[in-house]
């Protein structure tokens, strides 16, 4: 099978096609093998008033509050996109744009704090990385934040505008919570019910399916929303970094008023998979070798340069010299913030419990094996009747059609299938008659087919109305989940035309971004309409809910 080409037929100009071919060779890359599809599509019948929603497409999209909230863009058209806006938002143009809590707020509420002089830290938010956390120092040598941080903290509060955070990031812990109203301040101690390997032992992917008990909580939830964990740190880790500080782990520290073992602490309370520059910044000042000092003073400076991926341990290995106050070195820490996780089940199909696909994180460096905080923490390390503090995290831009005749098109490569197993199974326990089209990948069919057994099943009953399959490591040339939807490129505009949902989940630097250059595409051939045309038409899709990501 050769690449797909733009055809000659095609409503483009020879120097629109010249670039759009190219364009598909790069991202595309080499001609896709020909993979079976699992359940061959029925035929879809457009219905009347497609060419209707074609017109109101060619229409500008309204501008939204933050055009820039879209993790698939690039950093730097983010951040064009905020030029000449308040500096909360141009910061926040800078972040990742998940709303993954991992810094302890939002995007928007972590820019408000840097911005109010409130927040000091830039190097909170995990996956920018590097990249956010210089850009947020380079728009704030422009811009400083304004001063009085703790007085405009208070002032924000009194006008009702209160963050669930305190002013130095710490999660304010409230006190008990009734029944059912529990929440990232106040988790719920549940239980894990079970942990089942979804991959082959021999697959390089190792990925979990978690299981785990709400009891009398009260906790519901809907398809599309996230679970919140609250992790502990690997217990070799905590040992490693107190074999460093010279410690046992009985030493008495005090953590929020409270009296606690050290190791405890460690465990539960405090990041140790990162080098965060106040960490940096108290080890450089406590230095005793003078050569230590000067590195670490040029790593904070560069917010961790080429450690910024480095755990504590790692750090304290290199920096025999650097040990400062134990109360000082814990507080520069920073807090041990939760995780969340894409729901894959249905209340109405697992009531009074919460599924999640886990792909475990485990990887060799500096000469030691390190493990994901949360995925080794619940895949590896969690058994059957074992203690975990969950809250749920409601996503209501990330929902099922309101009429359940309308038909959906999800894909998700990877644990990106998550969410499209609750919401299969919503469909079926619902008896909902619309239509159903899964697009999956991964590396290996015999290795990493997740649920594939639950998935044939709803193939041949029929609530798959069409499944696809795309694995990239099964032949010399590389197939992905685009691959698939360009080569249904018809089928799936005439399911957009009948009013169709397409949803995303999963990878957001790379698959979000070539699985949104494909439906673009799509759109533009098969639509028969210019690039002006087909980015209006996306945009309306996006602005009326039919085109919806949950991408990490």
């Amino acid at each position: 099978m050769t690449l797909p080409l733009i055809p000659e037929s095609a409503p483009f100009t020879a120097p629109q096609r010249a670039w759009l071919n190219g364009f598909f060779a790069g991202v595309l890359g080499a001609a896709p093998a020909a993979v079976p599809r699992v359940t061959p599509g029925g035929p879809v019948v457009p219905p009347a008033g497609g060419a209707a929603l074609v017109g109101a497409a060619s229409a500008p999209p309204e501008e939204e509050d933050h055009p820039w909230h879209d993790p698939a863009l690039p950093l730097a058209d983010r951040l064009q996109l905020a030029e000449g806006k308040p500096l909360a938002h141009r910061l926040m143009a800078a972040m990742a744009q998940l709303d993954c809590g991992a810094c302890g707020y939002l995007c928007h509420s972590y820019s408000a704090a840097i911005a109010r002089g409130e927040e000091k830290d830039l190097t909170r938010c995990s996956p920018g990385g590097t990249e956010t956390a210089r850009a947020l120092k380079a728009l704030l040598a422009i811009e400083p934040p304004k001063s009085g941080g703790a007085a405009a903290a208070a002032a924000h509060a009194r006008n009702g505008h209160a963050d669930a955070h305190s002013g130095n990031g710490h999660v304010a812990l409230q006190t008990s919570p009734a029944k059912g109203s529990y929440s990232r301040e106040n988790p719920f101690r549940a239980r894990i019910h079970s942990v089942a390997r979804l991959t082959h032992p021999d697959s390089p992917k190792d990925t979990r399916h978690v299981a785990i008990d709400l009891l009398d909580s009260g906790l519901t939830y809907e398809p599309g929303d996230a679970l919140g964990i609250c992790p502990t740190n690997c217990p070799d880790l905590v040992q490693g970094v107190l074999e460093q500080l010279g410690g046992g782990g009985d030493e008495s520290v005090t953590v929020a008023g409270r009296e606690l073992p050290l190791r405890e602490v460690l465990q539960t309370d405090r990041t140790l998979s990162r080098a965060r520059r106040p960490l940096l910044e108290l080890l450089a000042a406590s230095a005793r070798d003078p050569a230590e000092r000067r590195q670490l003073e040029e790593l904070a400076e560069a917010d961790g340069g080429p450690l910024a991926g480095a755990d504590v341990c790692e750090l304290l290995e290199r920096f025999p010299t650097a040990r400062p106050p134990l109360n000082e070195f814990l507080a520069a820490l920073g807090p041990l913030q939760p995780r969340l996780y894409s729901i894959s089940s249905s209340l109405k199909r697992h009531p009074g419990q919460v599924h999640l696909t886990v792909g475990v994180v485990k990887f060799e460096s500096a000469g030691r094996w390190r493990n994901g905080v949360a995925s080794h923490f619940l895949g590896v390390r969690s058994q059957p009747g074992d203690e975990v503090r969950v809250f749920v995290h409601a996503s209501p831009r990330f929902r099922l059609p309101a009429d359940p005749a309308t038909p959906i098109i999800m894909v998700g490569p990877g644990t990106g299938i998550a969410p499209f197993m609750a919401f299969l199974q919503e469909r079926e326990a619902t008896a909902a008659p619309g239509k159903n089209w899964l697009i999956f990948g991964n590396q290996h069919f015999h290795y990493d087919f997740l649920y594939r057994e639950q998935l044939d099943g709803w193939a041949e009953r029929g609530l798959l109305t069409r499944l696809d399959v795309a694995f990239s490591r099964d032949s010399v040339d590389k197939v992905y989940v685009q691959h698939r939807m360009l080569e249904a490129g018809a089928e799936l505009w005439a399911w957009l035309e009948a009013g169709a949902h397409f949803y995303v989940c999963g990878d957001a630097r790379r698959m979000a971004r070539d699985v949104d250059a494909a439906l673009h595409a799509i759109v533009q051939q098969h639509g028969r309409l210019s690039v002006e045309e087909a980015e209006a038409f996306v945009a309306r899709l996006r602005q009326t809910g039919r085109y919806a990501k949950d991408v990490y």
